[in-house]
């Protein structure tokens, strides 16, 4: 008998064993485990990112020269140049400056034209500009046009049949993908105003775009051996309008081709973070369930079927507490939910998302009293204070994730000034990417930022639009950002649901359906862009950032050599040839006439055909 049960016990033991054998297993085999070791690699690739910097300083540009004409005594003008040199940089296209008023101008040098202001007369000789674009030179205009003697020369070549004065016009009509993916989009909404002169064009003018009463804002006219490029409007000083520029400048030459980011970013704002365990009218009616519980059963398991079925990577920024402190000591505050940061951050990182920081509570970054106080918050006194408050949420956070690198920060209320940006890094080895906003700021207190690599290391990568439903101005802001820039970056707050205001006095099943509808059109408009969380998308714009590209055009072919070149990289390339052979290089059509190109290698060649 005590044999038998040594025996069994014994059998017990192996298999408690191997049953733990497969745990283990199991585990490691883990998506959470493997997100974990991605994260690993991620601060590797920083390293390497930076390393490559030092290593390989930008070089000049070279090829076609693309001068940018304006005057510096003019704001108007000033603000069309500043949009067109930074679209240039983007597209990695060699430029020069031209200004009028300490020079005349000399276009020998100019492949392509770039006119940023409203006034010919301050062009000089005429015949200048006859000239050039007859004999092959191409020419856009960023402005419509002050009538006067030089615009009654020139306005039949412009493709101009007749016209009339100067008046504001409202909306767009895309009659082309000057937008790509956007053709047959109609805006008509005074958010898009402009000051358009009253035109009836010729038959041989290629119309592109109009406004919402069909008077044209958008055309090409060939002239002699080359082009003139039209728009008749005041909104391209205008951050927001930078991807409507780049594609009309994308369609005035033949086969041009440019850099893009190629991602696509979900930004959760003020989660986890500590939930209020009030009843919610509107909830409790809906859902008969307090606002926990509503996040938990509803809200979160909704988000995380749009994430699989759409292809979303969350990044979500957390908030340890909703206590106002701005003085130290801001250890453990009463509010924090480290339940709900365990539990809900596993879940993001293990859908294939992203852990980041949005504060230790909800008070901006800024010392500015006046700029806190507009937002209700409270003033920080120095960076070393700000820096003890960003200690303390990066410990809550590595006691959830102790393996877990934070490396990507919000700033609340999308506000961080240069004192705020210091006790940020004295705090934070680790930070890696800042992400605010892309678009301007009326009140001049949001940080506002352009995609870049900033002098102190940081990768500043702004969101472009937010919110759960489709609204026309946040569709025109992303149009813009995916030709300008091929990215799509967007923000929400599981809050939303709870604010009458911020949801529209709409049901949560209504916000979803909102949402769903919206991440369903993305995904059908731009198939082709990445899903990414935010430190892995910085860092692979990093690399992008850092790349030159040259081109050369021999007979039938693009020959493209990238200095600098460490991954896979991407351009849209538009051109009405076919697409021949391709070394080096995959070509995938996303629009008419227009093609993603991915590039594996230095070197890559693009055959084309008739």
């Amino acid at each position: 008998m005590k044999n038998e049960l040594n025996f069994s016990r014994k059998i017990y033991i192996i298999l408690l064993v191997v049953l733990a054998f497969g745990v283990v297993i199991q585990i490691a085999r883990s998506q959470y485990i493997l997100q974990f070791k991605h994260n690993t690699n991620l601060l590797e690739q920083r390293e390497e990112l930076f390393a490559n910097i030092k290593d390989h300083p930008a070089q000049e540009l070279t090829g076609t020269n693309y001068c940018v004409v304006y005057e510096s005594t003019e704001d108007y003008s000033v603000a069309l140049k500043k949009n067109a040199s930074r679209t240039l940089q983007y597209m990695q296209k060699k430029a020069a400056e031209i200004n009028l008023a300490e020079q005349n101008l000399n276009v020998d040098s100019c492949g392509v034209v770039i006119v940023a202001t409203d006034n010919l007369n301050k062009l000089g000789k005429i015949k200048l500009i006859d000239d050039y674009v007859f004999n092959g030179g191409y020419m856009i205009f960023m402005s419509s046009l002050t009538i006067d003697t030089n615009f009654q020369v020139l306005y039949r070549k412009f493709g101009i049949s007749s016209f009339g004065q100067p008046h504001e016009t409202i909306g767009i009509e895309l009659l082309s993908n000057v937008l790509i993916g956007e053709k047959n989009l109609h805006i008509d909404d005074e958010f898009m105003s402009n000051s358009s002169i009253s035109i009836e064009l010729d038959d041989q003018s290629e119309l592109l775009a109009e406004s919402a009463d069909g008077n044209p804002l958008l055309w090409k006219r060939g002239y002699g051996k080359g082009a003139f490029m039209m728009f008749n409007g005041s909104m391209l000083q205008e951050k927001i309008n930078r991807g409507f520029f780049a594609g009309a400048l994308s369609l005035l030459e033949p086969n041009f081709i440019y850099p893009v980011f190629n991602s696509k970013i979900f930004f959760i704002d003020d989660f986890p973070a500590p939930i209020s365990k009030e009843v919610i009218p509107a909830i409790y009616r809906e859902y008969q369930r307090d606002t926990p519980s509503f996040y938990q059963d509803i809200w979160w398991p909704d988000m995380l079927k749009a994430a699989k079925k759409y292809a979303i990577k969350y990044t979500a920024v957390i908030i340890q507490s909703y206590h106002d402190e701005v003085l130290p000591p801001f250890e453990y505050p009463i509010d924090e939910d480290r339940y709900g940061l365990i539990s809900y951050g596993r879940e993001v990182i293990k859908s294939g998302g992203e852990i980041g920081i949005h504060g230790y509570n909800h008070q901006s970054l800024v010392v500015d009293e006046e700029v806190s106080k507009s937002f209700g918050y409270n003033v920080w006194k120095n960076s070393d204070i700000m820096a003890e408050s960003i200690k303390e949420v990066l410990k809550f956070s590595a006691q959830a994730f102790p393996k877990y690198s934070v490396m990507s920060y919000v700033p609340p209320s999308n506000v961080l000034d240069e004192v705020g940006r210091e006790g940020l890094k004295k705090a934070w080895p680790n930070l890696t990417v800042i992400s605010s906003l892309y678009g301007e700021d009326a009140s001049g207190m949001a940080y506002v930022q352009e995609y870049e690599i900033a002098k102190d290391g940081i990768i500043e990568m702004p969101r472009v639009t937010s919110g759960y439903f489709e609204d026309t101005f946040e569709r025109w802001a992303e149009a813009n950002a995916m030709t300008g820039l091929g990215i799509f970056s967007h923000f929400i707050h599981p809050d939303d649901v709870l604010s009458g205001a911020r949801s529209k006095n709409q049901t949560w099943e209504k916000l979803y359906d909102g949402f769903s509808e919206k991440v369903e059109r993305l995904k059908k408009t731009y198939p082709w862009v990445r899903p990414m969380a935010s430190t892995e998308a910085a860092l692979d714009m990093g690399v992008a950032l850092t790349s030159q590209l040259k081109l050369t055009e021999s007979g039938n072919s693009i020959k493209g050599e990238v200095s600098n070149y460490r991954s896979n990289l991407y351009y849209v390339l538009r051109s009405d040839k076919k697409i021949g052979k391709q070394v080096n290089c995959s070509v995938q059509k996303i629009d008419t006439n227009t093609f993603l190109v991915e590039v594996y290698d230095s070197k890559f060649t693009i055959e084309l055909g008739g």
